[in-house]
């Protein structure tokens, strides 16, 4: 299969610069093709058509032509719109080739587009015709689907002295990260990933970015990290696929190797993201077994999962089946397949473990990713785990004042008793930070509106007590946790713990 060129730096400068000063990025191609603007372009399956929209003559449209829809353009055209010295770079590269059929015509070897502010290439999803490309087994998957564009979205925009991508491909998460790391690593299994990453630093000028190959950690052995990101291969397979598709037949043989061996790769204080697929099992929910696979360091470790998607296993078996041709005995085997191993929900998200730098009990947290979801969310709720688990928290938490979250809603559910309407289920409910309900006794209903910033926690307790809602001897540190689980849920929110904006 075929491999781009690693260059002289003075042609990934001047192709790097043509790109830059066309103007070749996210919203440029959006108003170019007409497409609707989003927060994320997931650009593969473009339609073919939509190159006709684009004029010959233009260098902007020519790049948008042949990089990222495939279509192949005249060499006339190209010599007209690219200056010489980008047109050669890009041929010297060989990111460009004349038609077998047509020497007039050239045509793009690889995708390359925008990420961000980034210029990245992978392989192609179409040939210059406009027809599928098939696929191989070390295919470089494009850095432009939506679960890839959406891990990106979540890392911390912190810098950091040392930063790990694992199953790199393209690269694109540790070079975003080489703006703020000292050093930053992209690992790959295949050495075609690993070299289309190698291109991709060079392309942007990464000097402090190291493209590996190796087996997850084995390309960095010995060496640990502030940050870690991983986008491994995680669908369930029956069968071996291949290698940047399949997880093994649950679907989290890879995610779970990473788990088990990052004890020895993450530094105190440090994170990991991995954006992946993982399974509640009887008896066993996702975030209960990541625990265990960190093994006897698990009390090192906090363990938060964002679920953005729940697929339930039949579901899966029957689109798996449709998408196959084999009908019946592909959903039976799977059916099978999870029975096995006790699945009875297939959920998509976000793991993040962090390693705890200080003494004090680690904490689990899961909850559900909601549309205005984003790092804001997720850094507001880890921190405030982080400072429930902090010594001398519940002599802290009285003095607190809770206020009404200006996203909940209060739901009372009234049944019909001899004749009148009885309010007899109380339900609290927010979509943000996080989408989430609870049940209230209906004593808490009058507790919670008399949370309005001005009464401390130690108040309520007083006023709970005296309105004999709860009875006299009832602690205040219990009491106020209970206030820690209202603002956990994002129900409350107090000036130490103050929500995030949400988006527009």
């Amino acid at each position: 299969m075929f491999l781009p060129k690693i260059g002289a730096p003075r042609q990934f400068t001047t192709l790097h610069d043509f790109l830059r000063n066309s103007n070749y990025g996210e919203s440029e191609i959006q108003r170019r093709l007409d497409l609707p603007p989003s927060e994320e372009m997931d650009l593969i399956g473009l339609p073919f058509s939509l190159a006709e929209k684009l004029s010959n003559d233009d260098p902007l449209d020519l790049v948008i032509r042949l990089f990222l829809i495939g279509a192949s353009i005249d060499r006339g055209d190209a010599e007209r719109a690219f200056p010489p010295p980008a047109w050669e770079a890009s041929r010297d590269l060989g990111l460009v080739e004349s038609e077998a059929n047509d020497p007039e015509k050239y045509f793009a070897t690889i995708a390359l587009y925008p990420v961000g502010d980034l210029f990245i290439i992978s392989d192609r999803w179409t040939n210059p015709d406009g027809s599928p490309k098939p696929s191989f087994s070390d295919i470089v998957y494009p850095a432009l689907s939506h679960n890839s564009l959406e891990l990106l979205k979540w890392l911390p925009e912190e810098p950091c002295e040392a930063f790990l991508e694992l199953c790199g491909g393209t690269g694109a998460a540790a070079l975003q990260a080489a703006k703020l790391a000292k050093k930053t690593c992209a690992a790959d299994i295949t050495g075609r990933s690993a070299h289309f990453a190698k291109f991709n630093g060079a392309l942007n000028g990464a000097t402090n970015f190291e493209s590996l190959e190796g087996d997850l950690y084995a390309a960095v052995k010995g060496q640990t990290f502030d940050r870690i990101c991983a986008h491994p291969p995680y669908v369930p397979v029956l069968q071996p696929k291949d290698i940047y598709f399949g997880g093994g037949e649950d679907g989290e043989e890879i995610t779970r190797r990473i788990i088990e061996e990052l004890p020895d790769y993450l530094r105190p204080g440090g994170r990991l993201y991995c954006r992946t697929l993982g399974s509640d099992r009887e008896g066993a929910p996702f975030e209960k077994r990541i625990r265990e696979w960190l093994g006897v360091k698990q009390s090192e470790f906090d363990v938060a999962v964002f679920v953005g998607k729940n697929i339930e296993p039949f579901r899966f078996a029957v689109e798996s089946a449709a998408k196959s041709g084999r009908g019946k005995q592909e959903v039976n085997d799977w059916r099978s397949l999870f029975g096995r191993h006790h699945i009875q929900d297939l959920l998509v998200g976000l793991i993040v473990i962090q390693r705890v730098n200080q003494p004090r009990p680690a904490f689990t947290v899961r909850r559900t990713l909601g549309e205005q979801h984003g790092r804001n969310v997720l850094d507001w709720i880890l921190q405030w785990e982080k400072r429930m688990m902090q010594p001398g928290v519940l002599e802290d938490l009285p003095a607190m004042k809770p206020n009404v979250s200006p996203h909940m809603n209060l739901n009372i559910r009234h049944q019909v008793e001899s004749g009148e309407l009885i309010p007899r289920d109380f339900t609290l409910l927010t979509a943000f930070p996080f989408p989430l309900d609870t049940k209230l006794q209906p004593w808490m209903c009058s507790m919670i509106c008399r949370c309005d910033g001005k009464h401390t926690i130690a108040e309520l307790h007083e006023i709970c007590k005296e309105s004999g809602w709860i009875r006299p001897e009832t602690p205040l540190t219990e009491f106020a946790k209970l206030f820690a689980v209202f603002i956990s849920g994002g129900f409350l929110e107090v000036d130490e713990a103050k929500l995030p904006a949400a988006k527009e």
